[in-house]
């Protein structure tokens, strides 16, 4: 370590020694002054290559952008903490002021919390799945519950064995959906697992289970590498909310885009000030639902490494793409 103004041989002891992490000083032109340890833990850089250098030397552009304003507020006497991201890692930053004699200083102590960041940030998301699971599964399972006890009526009032099939084929989805819900709650399915998907189908399939009323479906041919089964759940979803918002008589379209498919109805559509809201958990906009049904569509596109945008048909009803 080199310096104008060598520090003090108790102030390099601690320099030296300064636990996890790395001790700056700098000064009013954001020049380093004083650093330590001599070789620094994160980068295994030599602390005598950054003694008397400026940020915009040691740094990249976007850290320096993190960094300066920080800098800057510490010298005219201010404290900070904040993380910035450098080389991949995520580091904790916490900045005083001082005075030397007359001129004005700061200090800087920065750790590598990376480790602790991604921990957080998978227990919030672990978290949220379980938030979200119990409402994700009774969501799903009040349609082909609803189709059963419909089916089960019309057999006690007719006597049709025709219905018992009704009755079989919506239950055996519910078991489908209690699995394949429950893991997608957990973990993301392994993308090796998956296999060529041909959308019309999956949403001719899911169109059975919806209270279609006078709603008609057009399909174009197009297919994906995906889970059947968990596709089935999104279009379940997204043609529910077409036929919910749009009307008994909506028509729903689904077909091929560039990277992806799109799923668009001729309604009235979502107002431009609602669209990134419907996304969230429990948003709804006042038709019969409890506002999970387009966050289990979100999980399940971003699962097969989609992203969902909200648009408009050109019939001015709502269009949402996965691409």
């Amino acid at each position: 370590m080199q310096d104008e103004n060598p520090p003090s041989h108790g102030d390099r002891t601690l320099i030296e020694n300064f636990p996890n992490g790395v001790l700056v000083l700098f000064d009013a032109d954001l020049r380093y002054r004083i650093v330590g340890p001599e070789t620094l833990p994160f980068s295994q850089r030599s602390a005598t290559e950054m003694v008397g250098k400026h940020v915009d030397e040691l740094f990249p552009d976007e850290t320096v952008a993190v960094l300066k304003p920080n800098l800057h507020a510490t010298i005219a006497g201010g404290s900070r903490s904040f993380d910035t991201e450098y080389q991949g890692q995520i580091h904790h930053i916490e900045t005083r002021s001082v005075r030397v004699g007359d001129e004005p200083y700061g200090i800087l102590v920065t750790q590598d919390v990376t480790e602790a960041r991604q921990t957080a940030a998978e227990l919030a998301d672990q978290n949220k799945r379980l938030d979200q699971f119990a409402s994700m599964v009774s969501h799903d399972l009040q349609n082909p519950l609803a189709i059963a006890v419909g089916e089960l009526e019309q057999y006690r009032e007719t006597g049709d064995d025709s219905y018992l099939d009704g009755i079989e084929n919506a239950l055996v989805r519910v078991e489908d959906l209690v699995v394949d819900l429950t893991a997608l709650a957990r973990t993301d399915t392994p993308s090796n697992t998956r296999k060529s998907v041909s959308l019309p189908e999956v949403a001719r399939e899911a169109w059975k289970f919806i209270d279609t009323q006078s709603a008609s479906l057009e399909t174009q041919n197009c297919a994906i590498q995906g889970d059947r089964s968990q596709l089935q759940a999104l279009f379940e979803n997204l043609l529910r909310n077409a036929v919910g918002h749009g009307g008994t008589d909506v028509t729903v379209r689904v077909g091929p885009t560039g990277g992806g498919f799109y799923v668009e109805d001729t309604g009235t559509g979502i107002p431009p000030e609602k669209r990134e809201q419907v996304f969230e958990h429990g948003f709804t906009t006042g038709y019969s639902g409890n506002g999970v049904g387009l966050t289990i569509v979100g999980r399940i596109a971003a699962d097969h490494g989609f992203e969902v945008a909200l648009m408009e048909s050109r019939e001015g009803g709502a269009r949402f793409e996965l691409q």
